[in-house]
């Protein structure tokens, strides 16, 4: 009888390459799961929207002005 540590590896190796990335995201998964106390982490998506809000009107218009501004140059 083989460790099934021998058993996961002969598995693994036949494994297509999609399945292989979807087991490593299963196995990296549970792996933290494990070590925030059985829950899976909070994955959260980056928020993009608003992030160039200055309220100073359009920026890309003023770039010139604001760019001098920033490193003391004169327009």
């Amino acid at each position: 009888m083989t460790s099934a540590h021998e058993e996961l590896h002969r598995l693994v190796d036949r494994l297509s390459p999609e399945q292989a990335r979807r087991l490593l995201r299963r196995a990296e998964t549970e792996l933290l799961a494990a070590a925030h106390d059985g829950e899976p982490p909070v994955r959260r998506r980056l928020a993009l929207a608003g992030i160039g809000a200055s309220g100073d009107g359009h920026l890309s218009e003023r770039v010139e002005d604001l760019l001098a501004e920033r490193f003391n140059r004169p327009v």
